[in-house]
């Protein structure tokens, strides 16, 4: 709040009703504390407020993204500005910690700021170039956030340091996978299932799948309604609608989001994707008029799922997964996995789309070959 008007300051206040507002009360406590240090060092350098550059300089996030390691410096010398001198003060690992978490949540919200204004209703440039100046902040941006990833307390630096896989399944961890969580049947019972009932395991097979086929993030599996499956007039195609949902009813004290606005995407739908839903929907789903999500909890209430409940769900494949195919976790071999999450999922999308369409135009550049002599093109040329 700025303390002359009495007002909120416009940028955070986006910030908060925008990106934070569904955050649980702590995140954004936490959030908005470090937005406010960032802008007390913009004052004391600055002699103005972070709002008044931001809007002078036309709204370039570049502005606060070189100004990271200064506000680190900040932080570390008691909040004073002081160019290039770092207290010999011994700081202590716990407050280094904190301004590390400070740095990185003012880095969040410069994010933001580039996923809202460089887009065309701030800028009169083309969409493309707005996409091209978007993504190289953004890869900046990212630079800078890794620069701080390795001040983080031992127990992450040591779990990001010593995972070597490739953190994504292979074609034969897929298979495997699937051999998992392929829901029992009258005919044929599947002893590795680690869920009780057949309700369970088909919603559990269904979540797996729609996050390994189509990569979605967590937070857009547990928004999709049952509004966001649909046919074409024709009924031969179908599309999952991933998008935001304005439901009164909200139980979730994390509530899920979208990463950001062009998380918001139509997406092609298998046509035996639909059909499993579409059998879930009618006949497995509990059904209840609180809400419209697709999956709910096992319990009476059937609430919908959350964040922690489909960890849960992995936690247990994962134990599974371990237990039977030791093999795959083992820190013997390149390609092992150390452990199966959620976003491993979204990283074996990417990884086997990316292979196939690598496969694909690999073929294509054969065909179309025209020299006697046989040569593998390179990844730069075909990519």
């Amino acid at each position: 709040m700025d303390l002359e008007t009495s007002l909120p300051l416009l940028y955070p206040l986006r910030y908060h009703i925008d990106h934070l507002a569904f955050r649980s009360l702590s995140t954004q406590s936490a959030s908005l504390q470090s937005v406010k240090f960032f802008y007390d060092f913009w004052r004391q350098k600055y002699g103005v407020s972070f709002c008044y550059s931001f809007y002078s300089s036309d709204h370039n996030p570049d502005i606060a993204g070189g100004e990271m390691p200064a506000f680190w410096m900040y932080l570390e010398n008691g909040h004073n500005v002081q160019s290039n001198v770092l207290s010999l003060t011994r700081v202590t690992k716990a407050n280094s910690l904190t301004h590390t978490v400070r740095v990185r949540a003012v880095i969040h919200f410069i994010s933001f700021l580039i996923n809202t204004y460089i887009s065309p209703a701030y800028r009169d440039d083309s969409p493309k170039a707005l996409s091209l100046l978007a993504s190289r902040l953004h890869t900046r941006l990212q630079l800078c956030r890794e620069n701080y990833r390795t001040l983080t307390s031992n127990k992450f630096s040591q779990h990001s340091h010593s995972s070597q896989g490739f953190q994504s399944l292979s074609g034969a961890m897929v298979l495997s996978l699937y051999g998992i969580i392929t829901p029992s049947s009258a005919q044929k019972h599947n002893p590795l299932n680690p869920f009780p009932s057949g309700h369970l395991q088909f919603r559990n097979f269904l979540i797996i799948r729609l996050l390994l086929n189509y990569g979605l993030r967590t937070g857009e599996l547990l928004l999709l309604e049952c509004s966001s499956i649909k046919p074409n007039l024709k009924g031969d195609k179908f599309s999952l609608i991933v998008t935001t949902v304005d439901e009164a009813y909200e139980p979730r004290k994390n509530a899920p989001s979208l990463k950001n606005a062009w998380a918001n995407r139509v997406l092609e739908l298998d046509k035996q994707d639909y059909i499993f839903l579409s059998i879930y929907i009618a006949k497995l789903r509990p059904k209840t008029d609180k809400h419209d999500f697709i999956f709910t909890s096992s319990q009476q209430s059937a609430k919908p799922l959350s964040y922690t409940s489909v960890h849960s769900i992995f936690s247990k494949i994962d134990q599974v997964f371990t237990n039977q195919y030791p093999e795959y976790k083992s820190p013997l071999y390149s390609d092992s996995l150390q452990r199966l999450t959620p976003h491993t999922t979204r990283h074996t999308w990417a990884f086997l789309t990316l292979q196939k369409i690598w496969h694909l135009k690999y073929l294509k550049s054969q065909q179309n070959k025209t020299h006697f002599i046989a040569e593998v093109p390179s990844l730069s040329g075909i990519m």
